[in-house]
């Protein structure tokens, strides 16, 4: 068998930059979507107390418990957080119908203002009030397609301040007591999915800001950390993607030009609904030294993305996320390479779903002098709002909360930098050359690794059948995904409203 990355011929490790990861030989991440951290996880300590803090200057957690935040609706009423309903399927949608994700909607919710300061010393005195998300709501509200103007009323707006308590999802909020937590981790760019997903794996978005430049898109060739492991293992070795093709198309492939090359296709490998393809690995023991798990994100969707609308035909449920989220994590940790392997369960962006804690200011741009246009002018030099983080490994201490300790805190790019701290890589851009690695989260000493394997038993949830499922309206993401796609093959893409005539389409045309 051939040495992992980063491993001489004897298979010893390479001394790491931080001694804790030489405790795992392969990272499993599940990347869902548009949650914030205190939409998931603001409640997650509110009746007991971490058992440790990693990094952290202070000793309280970060969430919602116990405060009275609020924001101002339309009428200055002040809308404040509560724990959201969670008994019916209806409640595991929302917030409904979907928040506004874009560059200009997370200005308006995080400053309450879409033209913030382009120079970020105009924002050093006056941190983000997180004051926006309520007004910001009800103007995504009205836009929405058929809303025909009609005002929303308090019970459909302030479902945006509503924060999921450890009840509603078992499953997350069980492995994040059980194992680790992050209450400061950020998305790398105060927008939507493409540029933080690109941010994730290639360290910069080609200076997008928005999913719909599609042209600009097709122009994002810079390497990515496949790229890197690649050049140091050969283009077969060392990494995968699950993802579903059922979607048709799989996103991170399309949003970076590199892995289009052909050499990359056994790299990616197929999930059917019940993810044999990546339970078999995990049980025989075939992981790679990096894998990425994309969820369903056009039929049936379980990332946990927020719906358009709620009608008999979209089913959005936060509960397919966390059937997910188990069969994951219950396929890593019975298969016998479970005790060398990391964990890591991270969202996109926050979706414009509620969070309390304002992003830092002066994150590294990508590049000095960048040789793309910079969308909407913005330079790159602050964050996004936080995510859920989630670390589960026989190495990390239960009832765990990390943050990055020092002056940068963690963003999608610390998932760059950790690999490359792991495997000796070189790096890809100034932002994740500047970005803390999460290796302190092993904190448990090499030679006593926990032998205990925490279980969750995840809510009841059916699917929506799949020919009802066809006629739900496609949200602004999808359409997004056949857009690039349609691009990319060089067909046109005709006007799609609802899912069934997109994968009809899809099939036909590309």
């Amino acid at each position: 068998m051939k040495p992992r990355i980063g491993e001489p011929p004897g298979g010893t490790l390479v001394p790491q930059t931080n001694p804790n990861l030489s405790k795992f030989d392969h990272l499993v991440v599940l990347m869902l979507e548009n949650r914030s951290f205190d939409n998931l996880l603001g409640y997650l300590y509110e009746n007991d107390k971490p058992q440790q803090f990693v990094g952290c200057s202070d000793k309280v957690f970060r969430g919602v418990s116990g405060e009275d935040f609020s924001n101002p609706d339309a009428n200055k009423a002040e809308v404040s957080v509560a724990k959201a309903p969670f008994e019916t399927p209806a409640d595991m949608c929302n917030p409904s119908p979907d928040p506004g994700e874009g560059y200009k909607h997370v200005n308006n919710q995080i400053y309450g203002r879409s033209d913030v300061p382009l120079d970020i010393a105009e924002l050093r005195d006056h941190p983000a009030p997180m004051n926006g998300f309520v007004l910001d709501f009800i103007n995504a509200i009205k836009a929405q397609e058929g809303w025909d103007g009609v005002e929303p009323t308090y019970a459909q707006y302030r479902v945006i301040m509503n924060c999921f308590t450890p009840e509603a999802v078992p499953v997350l909020s069980g492995l994040a007591k059980a194992y680790a937590v992050s209450d400061e981790w950020f998305c790398s760019v105060p927008s939507q999915t493409f540029c933080n997903r690109s941010f994730f794996h290639s360290g910069q978005s080609h200076g997008n800001v928005y999913n719909s430049n599609y042209v600009k898109w097709q122009l994002n060739d810079n390497r990515t950390i496949f790229d890197l492991i690649s050049a140091k293992r050969g283009p077969s070795s060392d990494w995968r993607i699950y993802w579903y093709p059922q979607d048709l198309v799989c996103m991170t492939r399309i949003i970076h030009r590199a892995l289009e090359d052909a050499k990359y296709d056994r790299n990616l490998r197929e999930l059917d609904p019940e993810l044999h393809s990546f339970k078999e690995d995990c049980r025989k023991g075939d992981l790679a030294a990096y894998t990425f798990v994309q969820p369903r994100l056009i039929f049936n969707h379980n990332d946990m993305h927020p719906p358009v609308s709620l009608n008999p035909f979209v089913d959005s449920s936060v509960l397919a996320g966390e059937l997910l989220i188990h069969e994951v994590y219950e396929a890593v940790s019975t298969g016998p390479k479970w005790q060398r392997t990391l964990l890591v369960i991270i969202f996109d962006e926050h979706g414009g779903c509620y969070d309390h804690w304002p992003p830092p200011l002066g994150a590294t741009p990508p590049v000095e002098n960048p040789n793309y246009e910079l969308e909407e002018g913005f330079r790159f030099d602050r964050f996004g709002v936080r995510v859920p983080a989630v670390f589960v490994s026989p190495y990390v201490a239960p009832g765990t909360v990390i943050r990055a300790g020092g002056k940068v805190p963690f963003d999608h790019t610390s998932m760059i930098k950790t690999i490359c701290q792991r495997w000796e890589l070189e790096g890809l851009t100034d932002r994740d050359r500047a970005a803390p690695d999460f290796g302190d989260v092993l904190s448990l000493p090499l030679d006593q690794p926990r032998r205990d394997r925490p279980t969750f038993q995840p809510r009841e949830y059916e699917p929506i059948p799949e020919p009802e499922a066809h006629g739900g309206l496609l949200s602004a993401l999808q359409k997004d995904i056949f857009g690039l796609a349609a691009l990319k093959k060089k067909v046109e893409r005709p006007q799609l409203g609802k899912i069934g005539e997109a994968l009809d389409w899809f099939r036909r045309s590309v």
